[in-house]
């Protein structure tokens, strides 16, 4: 046989082989989880402050984000600390399709053992958040949720409690890994609530003066508020009533330039 065909036999061969080492290599490695950006909203900035005539403006953008604030505090401070725990952890593969993470949280009045399953379906992640608290409930799906497997774009449905168990709030996300940009919004889904269809959005952007954002929208008094912000100096602006209400570096009232 010509020495030739030789080369082509053993080049197709080696071929394959390496052909299915990579395959395996794909599957013998967990999926990477969607950024922390993809499922909280950063409200940090909006802290309460002493109330004077000389911080109305920066007030009334903390005010519009008061309520987000006080039902993220208290509604979404353990499966956030859940999602936030499983970096710090290596995942095992429960079959060929499906891997877990499994630790445990540190919680204000109880310790918390959290399982994060993660399912790939050709080019999807599918999440889920099972929570045990010690002495208490378990075994409480406290969110799902679903990807794209490059985390680009996805969505989650976080429920109220392991009691009433009903979908509280509907999140999407979209991250661009080269701009460094993404952008979020929680949407009020909770049919017993008279909040519902309310919704807040925050988004990191190449703005130079204003780099990230916020949109709320109030269902209750129908009202709608735009916040922009420079994470870097702190100084802001809120749309409400038809213009704009800036603050300077230390969240004092400032005249909003043209």
């Amino acid at each position: 046989m010509d020495r030739r065909i030789y080369l082509l036999i053993g080049a197709v061969m080696l071929g394959s082989v390496m052909l299915v080492s990579c395959e395996k290599d794909k599957k013998d490695t967990a999926p990477q989880l969607p950024p922390v950006s993809a499922f909280v909203i950063n409200t940090e900035e909006f802290q309460p402050i002493k109330s004077t005539d000389s911080y109305n403006n920066f007030g009334a953008a903390a005010l519009a984000i008061g309520y987000w604030n006080s039902q993220l505090y208290a509604n979404l401070a353990i499966p956030v600390a859940a999602y936030v725990e499983a970096f710090d952890h290596e995942a095992e593969r429960v079959n060929n399709t499906t891997w877990k993470w499994a630790y445990e949280v540190e919680g204000p009045e109880a310790t918390y053992s959290a399982e994060l399953l993660a399912e790939v379906i050709n080019d999807s992640i599918y999440l889920e958040m099972h929570v045990s608290e010690s002495g208490g409930f378990q075994d409480f799906v406290w969110f799902t949720g679903k990807c794209d497997i490059v985390r680009s774009t996805g969505e989650w449905t976080v429920y109220d409690n392991p009691e009433s168990n009903l979908p509280w709030i509907f999140i999407e996300w979209n991250q661009d890994w080269e701009a460094q940009t993404f952008d979020i919004r929680y949407t009020n889904i909770y049919e017993e609530n008279e909040y519902i269809d309310s919704y807040i959005e925050y988004g990191i952007t190449e703005d130079p003066l204003f780099n990230a954002y916020y949109i709320i929208y109030d269902s209750l008094n129908d009202k709608d508020y735009e916040i922009n912000l420079n994470t870097t100096t702190h100084n802001g602006r809120v749309y409400y009533d038809e213009t704009w209400h800036c603050w300077d570096e230390n969240y004092v009232d400032v005249a909003c330039e043209e």
